[in-house]
């Protein structure tokens, strides 16, 4: 079971980077929609969309370059864990108050607000927690492609999901 542990640590490690990296740049490359998604969460006055919104695109890239450089790789996964917390209690408020009908604004395909969508962030902080349980220092080239190509699966799975969730969705809207 020792041996298993660096290697899906270093799986899940790939996997988060992946997530963030599309999460951020998809919120960079359109921050003026993803003012309005902040905005739509009715979470922070007016006068703080804006930069509040930056920030969250500001701190998620820098989430991810904390994660790659070795020494600053622990704060950059806790930092990770902590803004997927804050999104899913976000998510969570907004659908105690019955307003299923916000985009979630966590890149890629439109998703509304779910209890789907908090399970998936448990699951993410799962695997950003993962390799705080450490990284080993060396792996054999063939054990790290290995974990690499998992972490890399792991992503094309997640993106499966995020996509059938929308679409199962989508499906429940238009029965109503």
């Amino acid at each position: 079971m020792n041996d298993i542990l660096p290697l899906v640590s270093l799986a899940s490690f790939v996997f988060i980077i992946l997530v963030m990296v599309r999460a951020s740049m998809h919120k960079a490359f359109d921050i003026h929609e993803f003012q309005g998604f902040v905005a739509d969460y009715e979470v922070l006055p007016e006068s703080l969309v804006k930069p509040v919104s930056y920030a969250i695109v500001a701190v998620e890239i820098g989430a991810v370059v904390l994660m790659l450089v070795p020494t600053l790789r622990e704060f950059g996964l806790m930092l990770t864990i902590v803004l997927l917390s804050i999104y899913a209690l976000s998510m969570g408020v907004n659908l105690v108050r019955g307003k299923t009908s916000i985009e979630c604004g966590c890149g890629g395909t439109p998703q509304p607000l779910s209890y789907t969508l908090i399970l998936r962030n448990i699951v993410l902080i799962v695997f950003a927690l993962l390799p705080l349980s450490g990284l080993p220092e060396e792996f054999a080239f063939m054990e790290t492609l290995l974990a690499m190509a998992a972490g890399v699966f792991l992503w094309v799975f997640y993106q499966f999901f995020e996509q059938t969730n929308a679409n199962m969705i989508f499906i429940k809207t238009k029965q109503l």
